[in-house]
């Protein structure tokens, strides 16, 4: 067997493809597949595309507008996790990010930020109060998706930035993941040895600019900063990546609260460094 590996650059972040097969042709076809399938999904949901399906929703802020069904399932889905976490997941946090600066050309100039709003659905209409971001859920969509794309493959791992499937293993053994340091990304904190689900994070590590970072407090219109960072493991990308934002989002003692009842397991990292890790949680700790 070999290893057949790509990087490319999609969703403002690294991808990384591993694929364990002894196939090498078929392998790279489907890591070919797949690589299109995030740039689509970039193309069409991304908010930093003008446009595109979901500027074409932002554009018309407080009226009802037909969305496609992929648009329509993936903001059904957040509102889920928006009631299951209490609003600490919001899909319309995207004014306030660009009023920090946080916009389509990364300028990080500080503006007066807008405001959250309700979104509705009727069929296959949408209105919402404010403009929707998908980026909470956005990497771990495209994830799955790709993932898709490698059902013939037992050994397979997609990594998007740090938020990831694998499933089977290495050619070596298992898929071991680190889990990064809070405050240094030279650093590790633990190991995961990943196989059938997902791993993801939220850290404001990488994405820090003056007082700010990308991941907002709903409630209090702020960064969340009641974390260091949230590590969760879930059947699905989707699933696992979404509720690490909202875990973050809730803080340490709201999270661990919350935990028990939501689709994840997860280890908190909270603001003074203390870790909580829920008891379904692979992994171990250095």
């Amino acid at each position: 067997m070999k290893k057949i590996e790509e990087t490319q650059t999609h969703l403002g972040t690294t991808i990384k493809i591993e694929v364990v097969a002894y196939d090498e042709e078929k392998a790279k076809r489907a890591i070919e597949r797949a690589f299109a399938e995030a740039a689509r999904i970039e193309r069409s949901y991304s908010r930093f595309i003008a446009g595109n399906e979901l500027a074409q929703l932002n554009e018309q802020t407080g009226k009802w507008h037909d969305v496609d069904d992929e648009l329509l399932e993936l903001i059904k889905f957040g509102l889920r996790v928006n009631e299951r976490t209490q609003g600490a997941f919001d899909l319309t946090v995207k004014s306030v990010l660009e009023g920090w600066g946080y916009d389509a050309d990364y300028s990080l100039e500080e503006r007066i930020p807008g405001n959250t709003g309700q979104v509705e659905i009727d069929h296959t209409r949408v209105k919402a109060d404010a403009e929707i971001d998908l980026g909470g859920l956005g990497k771990g969509y495209a994830i799955d998706r790709m993932m898709n794309h490698f059902t013939e493959f037992t050994n397979v791992m997609v990594n998007a930035g740090g938020d990831l499937f694998a499933k089977g293993q290495d050619l070596d053994g298992p898929w071991k993941v680190a889990l990064e340091h809070p405050t240094d990304s030279n650093k590790g904190i633990g190991i995961v040895e990943v196989d059938g689900f997902s791993l993801c994070a939220s850290s404001p590590l990488r994405r820090q600019w003056r007082d700010r970072h990308h991941l907002v407090n709903p409630e209090a219109k702020a960064p969340a900063d009641q974390m260091l960072a949230v590590y969760t493991q879930g059947p699905a990308a989707l699933i696992a990546d979404s509720y690490s934002t909202a875990l973050f989002a809730m803080g340490f003692e709201k999270a661990a609260q919350a935990l028990p009842e939501l689709p994840v397991e997860a280890l908190l990292i909270g603001p003074d460094g203390q870790g909580w890790m829920s008891e379904g949680f692979e992994g171990e700790l250095f």
